[in-house]
């Protein structure tokens, strides 16, 4: 029997983990859920067929100058003596 919420779930697991790996890449991504809102001109610029089912638009770009290195700090200062 088909189950939709679960085909939505894996959907949606999927964009997360494109997100990650993107950011992981330097990469910014933007998830865009607005967009659907104009699923038909989306598919009609995208020349994407009406038959199919827009579920998603994610922007990518890399990201102008953003520090990615993390800023830690001394493992000392988290010791509790």
């Amino acid at each position: 029997m088909y189950n939709r919420g679960k085909d939505l779930m894996a959907i949606v697991a999927c964009i997360q983990n494109i997100l990650l790996v993107t950011w992981q890449l330097g990469i910014g991504s933007c998830w865009l859920g607005e967009v659907l809102n104009q699923k038909d001109d989306v598919c009609s610029y995208l020349s994407i067929s009406k038959n199919l089912e827009l579920m998603a638009i994610i922007s990518l770009g890399y990201l102008a100058g953003l520090n990615l290195k993390g800023k830690r700090k001394e493992q000392s200062s988290f010791l509790v003596e």
